[in-house]
């Protein structure tokens, strides 16, 4: 994998079933090493209709300028302009995280127990964060 200073940040975005497109488009405009894992690469994907074995569960795009990650797996009808791109902050720890999230919501209303590897917060300016762990 390419790697750039300070690699823990990304910018994700959310789709209504068209990120490979966007990303082997991406892909096309900006260079880089793209990697993409659709249900069917998983084994509860096996068992799906092809239109769901379709979605994107994680695409990556690295490249000189930046950090891309993309997924299909949203709530279906919430993808709306606004809210379909987040900042992606990979923490070295849970404790970490916790703290990042308080800061960012400015309150202490999160606690280490959340042990779920991937948290999408608002902070108190609208903006829309993911903030995970890699276990």
């Amino acid at each position: 994998m390419m790697k750039h200073a300070g690699s823990p940040f990304a910018v994700h975005l959310s789709f209504n079933g068209n990120c490979s497109q966007a990303f082997h488009y991406y892909r096309t405009c900006f260079g880089g090493e793209l990697t993409v894992q659709t249900l069917a690469d998983t084994p509860i994907g096996k068992g799906l209709d092809s239109d769901m074995q379709n979605a994107v569960v994680w695409a990556t795009l690295e490249n000189k300028y930046f950090k891309l990650v993309g997924t299909d797996l949203t709530d279906e009808n919430r993808i709306v302009s606004g809210n379909n791109v987040s900042i992606l902050i990979e923490c070295p720890s849970f404790t970490e995280r916790t703290r990042l999230i308080n800061k960012l919501i400015n309150r202490n209303f999160c606690s280490i127990e959340n042990t779920n590897p991937l948290v999408n917060i608002i902070d108190i300016y609208r903006i829309c964060w993911i903030l995970s762990v890699h276990l």
